[in-house]
């Protein structure tokens, strides 16, 4: 006798018919730039944000509850219309996770910490707004008028040293995840932090590239976040963070918001917040960008008759418009990209 054929659930035909999702939000109708499948996720690049796509499956696998639905979330509120998500998050997805780069790095697993990278820098970005914002917002309304008292009625933000720990730790977890990356190129590079990555790079032909000159320069950066974070964390008369709002000088001009940083190897002279803020994401930014270029750089699959390499793409060769490297190959002294 022929073998009777179960009847499909009527879940099993809704979980395995066809269909589309709308990544669509009321403030977000930008195009789609990109998709990023992982062996865990789908991710969605628009114009101005990231999401991620969970299959009613990826919920619910054993199949218990029809009404269970596929799912859409905005991870990341910036998207592929912010420089610095083309510079941090495109370009790791498109060296990281190529076919050009050694097999002996888990591209899935380096993209997860380029993502995790990103959302830090999400998150200070965010941080930088809402104090621009606020900084705005005190001075709009206020009078500096001297009084009849020979007093005047200061603007005041209130919360500033809150928002530099926030920041800062923001950008020290950033850094953080960069080095775990950076270790899954070295292995060998561990407690020395940033300056045994840099002793391991000098170690290593210097006419290959810019890496041993990008390590220098990158450093006193790299110390001052780690050191500002330890003045956070660890405040001694010697290492501490010095944090003034709204102020007068001698000469009555009023004075923004001021952070200085007290330490012994990576002091900081007084410098306003937010230029303090804006700064610190421009070189985290730099930093992690050429950090996986350099690493990427080093680490290319050899492939036989192809001269393979991490190369800065012209404007009209980019994939997206803020993605300034990726794989290439020069044939006839025309950059070829490579995927």
């Amino acid at each position: 006798m022929k073998k009777r054929l179960e009847k499909p659930r009527p879940i099993d035909i809704v979980r395995g018919g066809g269909g589309s999702i709308e990544i669509k939000t009321p403030d977000d109708d930008s195009a789609i730039m990109e998709m990023i499948s992982t062996s865990e996720r789908l991710l969605v690049v628009k114009g101005k944000g990231v999401y991620e796509v969970k299959l009613a499956d990826q919920v619910d696998p054993g199949r218990t509850n029809i009404a269970v639905p596929n799912t859409v979330q905005r991870i990341l509120s910036y998207g592929a219309d912010d420089a610095w998500i083309g510079a941090t998050l495109l370009t790791a997805h498109h060296l990281l996770k190529s076919s050009g780069i050694q097999n002996k790095v888990d591209g899935d697993e380096a993209f997860a910490l380029a993502l995790k990278i990103a959302e830090d820098i999400s998150g200070a970005h965010q941080l930088r707004d809402s104090y621009t914002k606020a900084e705005a917002d005190a001075t709009a309304n206020i009078d500096l008028k001297i009084q009849p008292d020979h007093s005047v009625l200061m603007p005041a933000i209130g919360n500033v040293e809150t928002r530099c720990n926030e920041f800062l730790q923001r950008g020290d977890h950033a850094l953080k995840e960069l080095f775990r990356l950076v270790q899954m190129f070295y292995q060998d590079v561990g407690s020395g932090g940033w300056e045994s990555l840099k002793t391991k790079i000098d170690g290593e032909p210097r006419d290959i590239d810019n890496f041993p000159q990008f390590l220098t320069d990158a450093l006193p950066f790299l110390q001052l976040i780690r050191n500002a974070r330890n003045c956070v964390e660890h405040p001694r008369p010697e290492q501490r963070l010095l944090v003034t709002d709204f102020a007068v000088d001698s000469k009555n001009t009023l004075l923004s918001p001021m952070i200085q940083i007290k330490h012994p190897k990576t002091p900081l002279a007084k410098i306003p917040v937010e230029a303090f803020f804006s700064q610190t994401l421009l070189s985290i930014v730099s930093i992690v960008e050429l950090m996986v270029v350099f690493l990427c750089a080093r680490h290319v699959k050899p492939l036989s008759g192809m001269p393979i390499q991490v190369m800065e793409l012209p404007p009209e060769r980019r994939k997206s418009p803020h993605v300034r490297y990726g794989y290439g190959v020069l044939l006839g002294g025309e950059i070829v990209p490579y995927s």
